[in-house]
């Protein structure tokens, strides 16, 4: 009982919070009920068009048998012999029989039936129809008549002569039983259908419920990821203003003669480097939320990538130096491309930052060159290569390789993601490819942005 009270609060709470639903509930009752109503119109309809049909097809019947009874009238075995032949054809004939008023006792004798023990007794209870009938020679008269649980027509039609003289009345009982039994299994099945269509309102109605649980689920998700984003930014702005005045004075005390050991310019070192690192995953950190915003902005236009890239490379040549890595360039100059230029270097550094990171030794081979409509960026290494596996989840958030090599270098599993994020963007691709221990191939295209010369050039020689 408790647990019945419970769900009928909670129900009653679920519309008190969100009225919508009384919409479906309306919805529900009304396909409901006008199902109900259409359904016993239909059965109503055929039931009457039934039994119309049986009226029609006894008058029928009775209309050709009256010709042929007037004329047969007092040949009673000939008569009774196409009486059977009749109720043969017509199985839903139950009795058939020919009557006679007798003028002496002014009573209605059966001269001629299907069942022949029944014929020289008198029907009582038929003076009603047999009157009717004997009044309008040229009708039939039907009536309803209720034996026990079935239910039955009795026709009655007038014989007469040629003269017009009334000579008897035909009478037929037809049963209804088939036609009220086929009645009974359509609303049967009408109730059948009915109660799936309710079951079906009703899951219908719960899966609403659902959806709408759903949807306040849904906003409450959102406003945790709001929550969540507002407070990145927050954190992230509040963590770079310390680190911003780290920064400041370590570059103030390298300056400093207190500092210029060989201890302190290591530790200043360590201090710089470790700012640096703190402020890369800030930016990163920023980058993610702006990228699932949509809020990342891009300054596009037309350069020429050459300086970028030598920038870029300049700031890695130590870093690739102090591990004995040896850093490759080769650059095909007069090529342009339509990006950020900031956006360029950040992806560039990136590539070329794992690359040295990932290398314990050997080379770094960094090219940019024109491939088709294409400006080309591919930065390969001897490092320590990635598995299918690892190549497969490479460019998902927060992922990182399970290999112990690589989980001794520092990292977020951000910047491949950021990366991918910003090249498709600026309108490029990123592709990669890796052996273990062998080492990794990274592309990145963008389509070539064409000076006014070139342009120019290719339309003459079109020409």
């Amino acid at each position: 009982m408790n647990k019945i009270i419970k769900t009928f609060k909670f129900g009653l709470r679920q519309f008190v919070e969100h009225p919508q639903l009384w919409l479906t509930v309306l919805v529900t009752v009304s396909i409901f009920f006008s199902y109900l109503y259409i359904a016993n119109r239909f059965i109503t309809i055929a039931k009457n068009a039934q039994e119309e049909l049986v009226n029609v097809r006894v008058g029928a019947l009775q209309d050709a048998f009256a010709p042929l009874a007037s004329i047969l009238f007092n040949k009673k075995e000939v008569l009774r012999e196409h009486i059977h032949e009749i109720a043969n054809l017509n199985p839903t004939i139950q009795n058939f029989f020919i009557v006679k008023k007798d003028t002496s006792s002014n009573r209605w004798k059966i001269i001629t039936a299907l069942d022949k023990k029944k014929e020289g007794t008198d029907l009582l209870e038929y003076n009603l129809i047999l009157d009717l009938a004997s009044a309008k020679p040229g009708n039939s008269f039907t009536r309803e008549l209720q034996i026990g649980d079935d239910r039955f027509f009795e026709t009655a039609r007038a014989i007469v002569n040629n003269n017009g003289e009334l000579l008897g009345v035909a009478v037929t009982r037809q049963s209804m039983s088939e036609a009220d039994k086929k009645i009974s299994q359509d609303i049967q099945k009408s109730i059948l259908v009915l109660l799936i269509i309710l079951l079906f309102l009703l899951l219908l109605f719960f899966r609403h419920a659902r959806i709408i649980d759903y949807t306040v689920l849904y906003k409450k998700l959102k406003e945790i990821d709001k929550m969540k984003d507002d407070f990145v930014s927050m954190a992230s702005h509040e963590l770079r203003t310390p680190l911003t005045a780290i920064r400041g004075y370590v570059d103030i005390l390298k300056g400093q003669n207190e500092v210029t050991s060989e201890i302190g310019s290591k530790a200043l070192g360590r201090i710089d480097i470790s700012a640096q690192e703190l402020d890369q995953l800030i930016a990163d950190i920023l980058d993610v939320s702006r990228i699932e915003q949509g809020r990342l902005s891009y300054k596009m236009e037309k350069i020429n990538p050459k300086d970028v890239l030598q920038r870029v490379i300049d700031s890695l040549t130590r870093p690739a130096e102090e591990k004995g890595l040896k850093l490759n360039l080769k650059i095909e100059d007069g090529l342009f491309v339509f990006v950020d230029p900031g956006r360029l270097r950040q992806v560039l550094v990136n590539i070329v930052g794992n690359a040295v990171k990932y290398t314990p030794k050997g080379k770094i081979d960094v090219s940019m060159k024109r491939v088709g409509n294409e400006v080309v960026f591919k930065v390969s290494d001897t490092g320590l290569g990635m598995s299918a596996e690892d190549l497969s989840h490479l460019f998902e958030k927060f992922w990182r390789s399970g290999d112990s090599a690589v989980r001794k270098q520092k990292g977020t599993g951000l910047g491949m993601w950021i990366t991918k994020q910003i090249v498709e963007e600026m309108g490029g691709v990123i592709d990669v490819q890796s052996i273990k221990n062998v080492g990794t191939h990274f592309t990145v295209k963008f389509p070539i942005a064409k000076s006014k010369e070139t342009k120019k050039l290719e339309t003459d020689d079109e020409l």
